[in-house]
Order: C-alpha cells, then structure tokens, then sequence
C-alpha cells in the first residue's frame, strides 16, 4: 500500500474574468495584446490555454509552480522575432487540472508529452524552441529527451527541476499536512508576494521598476484567483517529502544525456534550489548545452534583467541558425 498522503484540494476558487483583467494589465503595461488561444488534449481529456503574441520563431514557454504563464511577459516583451506561445501548465492559471491523487512518475512524464506535442502541433506547426524554468524547466528537458523531432532547441530559465536539485524550505514544509492546510486557508497578499521574492533570490528587485505593482497585483490574482496553489500543491505532494524531491520526478540525469536539442543554460547564482554541486555536472551530462552562471540572479533570473535575456537567447538562435 502506498505511503502517499493525497492531497485533498479546497472549493474552487476561480474567478475567470476577474483573473484575466489581472493578466491583461501585465501584458498592457508592456504594450502587448496577445491572443487567448485553447489546446485540446485528448488522451489527457483537458484543455490547455496559452496566450500567444508576435510572429517569428514559435517559442513555446513553459513556467514552474505555483505560478503562470504570465510570469514570462517580461521577457517575451524584450524578445523580438519570436510568436511567444506562453503556456499555462495544466492546474495553473486557467488550464484544466489534471489529477495526479495516483499518478505516477512515469504517467506525469506521459502527460508532459501529450499537452505539450498538442500544443506544439495545433500552435506552432510542428516544432518549436522550448523555453522551461524550475518545474517548467524539468518539463521541457523530459519532454525533449521523448521527442526530438518536435525541438528544434531549449532555453533553461533559473534551477529546472532535476535529480540532485536542492528543494527549499519553504517548498518541502508544505508537504507537511499542518503547513498544507495552513497554506490553503491563507489569503495570499503583496507582503508575503514581496517575502517570496526574498526567498526566490531576487531580494534586490523588489520596490524597483523590475518589479511593477501591476506585476505584483497579477501574482495575488494567480493566488486567488485561480485554483494554481491547490493543483500544484497536489503535484508537489505526489513529487515530494520534507526530505526532498521523491525518486523519478524530477528530471534524471539519464533523460538529459538523451536530449538531442541544444541547449542554454541561464542560471543565477542566488536561485534557491541551486545544488551544493552545482548545475555545471547537469550540463556535462547534455550533448549539445552551454552554460551561463548569473552573478546576483534568482530563481526566476529573466526578471533580474530581461532585456539582457532577451539579447542572450537571440545571439543563441542566431548562432544556432548560422
């Protein structure tokens, strides 16, 4: 019998217009108007929604927990030559949940596949460059390593989750049944949005024009808006103990040696979940990877700087293409 305790997720707490007024204003602030677009997953029986700006290389962005797509606008508003195709992984923003009460490793693994091979063929013609950060990071590194043909390349944003990786505190104490419950009763408020980003590593963004209230306001609304922090908590609960990440849910380092695609590594050196080793015996691992360790970033690093990201990734594509 399994020793997993499930998690039990509260009354949905969605406010779908609400939430998208939220979104909205990100994009707004930065001049864009992207395009509600919805994704069918027939073998998982779900939809998955992405907002889809700009025309170019189609990238798809992948985000990590508990959080949205929406976390990528800053950098997809420094991109240019790219359709973003910014993803709300399933249970987050506005996507249809998935049930992971009995799921095991392997079947997330099956799930990554399907929603994001439906989102690549109905989206982006087939094939895309994967943008991934933290869970969202672990996500395009498996799926890639499955399906070569469908990755033309892989953008690496902050820690991915992958075997050896260092969980935080704050993260493997809301595996603890007390602290889960405690979490869901929480009204989620810019205070605590401010002490995240503390921990997160990007103390030196807050109360900066990197940071806009705006950015913060859309956060809260993630929070309460939506049922992110239920769904990612049952994910987290089936992936993790107190100890640390279970065995096979994150990434392994088998499935990054058998990733085909190039890769980039943009890293900071105050991310959280950054391993006492290092992420450079990760890369080793990859045929085709290069790394760049960012002085002063977090665990979401595009935020520190996105236009010097943006100019990063694009000299990559280039050189790519070249």
């Amino acid at each position: 019998m399994s020793s997993v305790r499930l998690f039990r997720a509260p009354p949905s707490r969605r406010d779908d217009e609400g939430y998208r007024a939220a979104e909205r204003a990100v994009w707004t602030l930065r001049g864009l108007e992207p395009q509600e677009r919805w994704v069918e997953v027939p073998e998982l029986g779900i939809r998955v929604r992405a907002m889809v700006h700009g025309q170019g290389r189609p990238v798809v962005f992948v985000h990590g927990n508990p959080t949205a797509g929406g976390v990528f606008v800053p950098l997809v508003a420094a991109l240019d030559g790219v359709q973003a195709i910014v993803v709300d992984r399933p249970g987050c923003g506005l996507s249809d949940p998935l049930d992971y009460s009995q799921m095991s490793a392997r079947e997330l693994r099956d799930a990554i596949e399907a929603y994001l091979v439906a989102v690549i063929d109905q989206l982006a013609g087939g094939r895309a460059d994967l943008v991934g950060n933290s869970a969202g990071g672990m996500a395009v590194l498996a799926f890639a390593a499955r399906r070569p043909e469908r990755v033309r390349s892989i953008v690496i944003e902050g820690v991915p989750s992958v075997e050896g990786m260092r969980l935080s505190w704050p993260m493997r104490a809301v595996t603890l049944p007390p602290v889960t419950a405690a979490v869901q009763r929480h009204r989620v408020t810019e205070r605590d949005l401010r002490a995240s980003f503390r921990t997160m590593g990007h103390g030196g963004i807050i109360d900066t024009p990197r940071l806009p209230k705006i950015d913060l306001e859309w956060r809260v609304a993630v929070a309460r808006l939506t049922d992110t922090f239920p769904n990612d908590l049952a994910l987290l609960e089936r992936a993790a103990t107190v100890r640390g990440p279970r065995r096979h849910w994150a990434a392994e380092l088998l499935e990054l040696a058998a990733v085909k695609a190039p890769a980039l590594w943009l890293v900071g050196d105050q991310d959280p979940f950054l391993p006492r080793a290092g992420v450079e015996p990760w890369v080793a691992r990859m045929r085709d990877a290069t790394l760049h360790m960012l002085i002063g970033c977090g665990h979401q690093p595009w935020l520190d700087d996105p236009d010097w990201h943006a100019e990063a990734i694009g000299a990559w594509w280039r050189s790519l293409d070249a």
